[in-house]
């Protein structure tokens, strides 16, 4: 990401992917958002609102709606629809969101997802003929897009596609690993996870092989080559893809930006814990998120989204199949997507047990901020980047019972135009805590959460740090004059290019 125009402070960031290949060691599924919108069709004779259901999960997939959860939200977009649209008459994705971003009950027009692209075909209804399109399907949702899909089913007659179809697609079953949800694909997936309001009940995600792109369809008619998907005996094809996609920039940059926090804690009681609970939070209005573990990869936690705007989710994971022994470290890893700024803060986070005792950790809050240098030196075409940290939490209370420190890292993005660089770190949290090796280093990429717990890049140490917590914050500075790794005044693609499979990608 080029920072050649200038920025005035870190309200102004990007939202962009990683250009990486992520090793795995095992398989999991993606998902964008856990638990995901399902808005159904209320159970109505010819009732054709699929395109309404469709566009009401992908708002309320970016931050629209009213709601404690993603699901409220969704259910409230699609009754506002129906409302308008009726349930009797077909219609198409595009049409339902644009009607609603410019309707009365859009009442958070300051959300910068605006833009509405259609990809394909909508009339005939040949199939979208697109070699790469199941992978430009999965990367715009790891990205920061929301994704419909429209089928229609191959006919064996003269006629072009009959029927008509749109589902949300909100993820794919790719060999993946659970930590690493920012980097691309290189490859078309084989399947695609989806809500379906004529499948299903209640935010229930199915997931769908594709069959080959020159070969589709097997056993059964095609209308030449394309994405067709085992929906159905006659599988289905995709005739075209809607995006719902955030509004740009004067400069080509998105007015959005992602923000990663990971906290890793171990699992000290004898007895196996049951359920994980925790409240994540950033300074402003969330649009969309994604909060996982390292324990499972196939459960899907209860969020309830907190404030309005809503700014904090509570967590719960149940573990009651699963539980988690004694000693073992779990990680949590949580993304928001947001209009501006970037902290990302941890509160409430404790195990409980077959008997509900469980040992709650406090709530820490970060921020790192980089100010505006006046008559500082320009630097142009340079590239920004991240700013790692690590501290440890210390529960220094008179007879605390836990000994071991807590482990904490971080991931903040920036953008970057002036020498010297200089950052300030503040810390803030419960009163009786102490945070403890203070580190902070420097990457070009957003690191997965594997990544990020092998970092070892530290330009800034502070190891016999104890600085205690309370309301106020602490201020530590993370004076970096000189010391970037890259050349000053030269783009970095061309000063380091064997980084290139690291670097942002802006395109």
């Amino acid at each position: 990401m080029n920072t050649n125009q200038t920025i005035q402070n870190l309200r102004r960031t990007a939202c962009f992917s990683i250009v990486a290949v992520a090793l795995a060691t095992s398989s999991c599924r993606y998902m964008k958002m856990n638990p995901a919108p399902d808005a159904d069709k209320t159970a109505l004779a010819n009732n054709n609102s699929c395109y309404l259901a469709t566009a009401a999960n992908m708002l309320a997939g970016a931050g629209y709606g009213n709601g404690a959860t993603a699901q409220e939200r969704s259910n409230d977009i699609y009754n506002d629809l129906i409302a308008q649209f009726g349930t009797i008459n077909t219609g198409w994705v595009d049409a339902a969101l644009t009607w609603w971003l410019g309707s009365a009950n859009n009442t958070w027009p300051a959300n910068p997802y605006t833009v509405i692209t259609v990809l394909g075909n909508k009339s005939p209804k040949y199939p979208w003929a697109n070699p790469d399109g199941t992978k430009d399907i999965a990367n715009n949702l790891r990205k920061c897009n929301m994704v419909g899909l429209s089928i229609s089913w191959p006919t064996s007659g003269a006629s072009i596609g009959s029927g008509g179809h749109a589902i949300t697609a909100w993820g794919d079953g790719n060999w993946w690993p659970w930590n690493d949800y920012n980097s691309e694909l290189a490859d078309n997936p084989a399947n695609v996870r989806i809500a379906d309001s004529d499948r299903d009940d209640g935010g229930n995600i199915q997931q769908y092989a594709y069959d080959a792109y020159t070969s589709p369809n097997p056993a059964g008619p095609n209308e030449g080559n394309g994405w067709y998907i085992n929906y159905s005996e006659n599988h289905p094809y995709i005739k075209h893809i809607v995006t719902l996609e955030p509004t740009q920039t004067a400069g080509g940059a998105y007015n959005i930006q992602r923000v990663t926090g990971s906290f890793k804690l171990r699992q000290n009681n004898a007895r196996s814990a049951t359920d994980l609970h925790y409240v994540v939070g950033t300074d402003t209005e969330i649009l969309s998120y994604i909060t996982r573990i390292s324990w499972s990869d196939e459960l899907t936690p209860a969020v309830t989204e907190m404030g309005t705007p809503r700014k904090e989710l509570d967590v719960t994971w149940n573990f009651h199949e699963k539980p988690v022994p004694k000693d073992t470290e779990v990680t949590i890893t949580t993304e928001f997507v947001l209009r501006y700024w970037n902290a990302i803060y941890y509160r409430d986070v404790y195990f409980t047990y077959p008997d509900t005792f469980g040992l709650q950790l406090p709530g820490i809050r970060w921020e790192v901020r980089t100010p505006e240098i006046v008559n500082a030196t320009s630097i142009p075409n340079v590239t920004g980047g991240y700013v790692v940290g690590e501290f440890e939490l210390i529960d220094s209370r008179p007879g605390a019972e836990r000994s071991n420190p807590i482990a904490y890292r971080f991931v903040h993005q920036y953008s970057f135009n002036q020498s010297p660089e200089i950052h300030t770190l503040l810390l803030s949290g419960h009163e009786g805590f102490k945070v403890s090796k203070i580190k902070a280093g420097h990457s070009y990429g957003m690191l997965s959460d594997t990544e990020l717990w092998r970092f070892n890049d530290w330009m800034t140490i502070l190891p016999d740090s104890a600085i205690g917590l309370g309301e106020n914050p602490a201020e530590i500075s993370i004076d970096w004059t000189g010391r970037l790794p890259y050349p000053e005044g030269e783009n970095i693609e061309k000063a380091i290019p064997d980084l290139k499979g690291a670097l942002l990608k802006t395109e």
